[in-house]
């Protein structure tokens, strides 16, 4: 990005690229905050009833991963390119990219629940 492209289109597209993957980390990072600290906290602290909420602990990493992969390559969220190879088909890369979403998020929920579970929540 050239410093003259300051008010282009392109460097708008750049900058609101960056501002949507800060916004996706912050939003992740509060979901995770609620869905997964907080019942760890209150499991830590012996408390009557513990709750979890699947769909939470499952879009937080998933927020926070695709948060920090739109700071760092911004092009990922304006060029469709890199994870579609055609309108409804993925791209090699969309599909890894799925996949390690896919094991992070179940990753994350099954050892929160397990987690809880050994403290003896169900």
């Amino acid at each position: 990005m050239d410093a003259n492209d300051g008010n282009s289109a392109k460097a708008w597209t750049w900058k609101g690229s960056r501002l949507q993957g800060i916004s996706m980390l912050v939003v992740g990072l509060a979901i995770g905050y609620f869905s997964i600290i907080r019942p760890l906290q209150q499991a830590y602290g012996h408390a009557s009833e513990v709750s979890l909420s699947f769909k939470a602990a499952f879009l937080s990493p998933v927020l926070v991963l695709l948060g920090i992969l739109a700071i760092i390559v911004p092009s990922v969220t304006t060029d469709q390119s890199f994870i579609l190879k055609s309108p409804n088909k993925l791209s090699f890369a969309g599909w890894i990219l799925l996949v390690v979403l896919a094991i992070v998020a179940f990753g994350t929920y099954y050892l929160l629940d397990r987690q809880i579970g050994l403290m003896g929540y169900k």
